[in-house]
């Protein structure tokens, strides 16, 4: 019999597809600047979509699944794959801007 290890509910999110997908969301407390689209799940200024960002009030649409990253000064931070309207585009935001 195989060793069946339990996975955890970020691993299953991602399998499952994310369950909050289709979901609506708020950009919010945004203090300066703005949050930025990125191609991957890193605050890393190289993976701005076109140095674009959301600003407080602008809505997205949760398209994609949570995942971990890094935030700046490379602590953890949660990010979500969205869909802002607003740009036409798809990518990941930091998750703890949206409310």
């Amino acid at each position: 019999m195989t060793d069946m290890n339990k996975i955890n509910e970020q691993e299953l999110n991602n399998v499952a597809g994310g369950a909050a997908q289709n979901q609506w969301k708020t950009v919010a407390n945004i203090q300066s600047g703005y949050l930025a689209i990125r191609t991957a799940p890193a605050a890393d200024y190289n993976n701005e979509i076109n140095h674009i960002g959301l600003h407080n009030g602008d809505k997205v649409q949760i398209t994609g699944s949570y995942v971990q990253g890094t935030g700046f000064g490379g602590g953890p931070a949660t990010y979500v794959w969205v869909f802002a309207p607003k740009f036409g585009c798809s990518g990941y935001v930091n998750a703890a801007f949206l409310k």
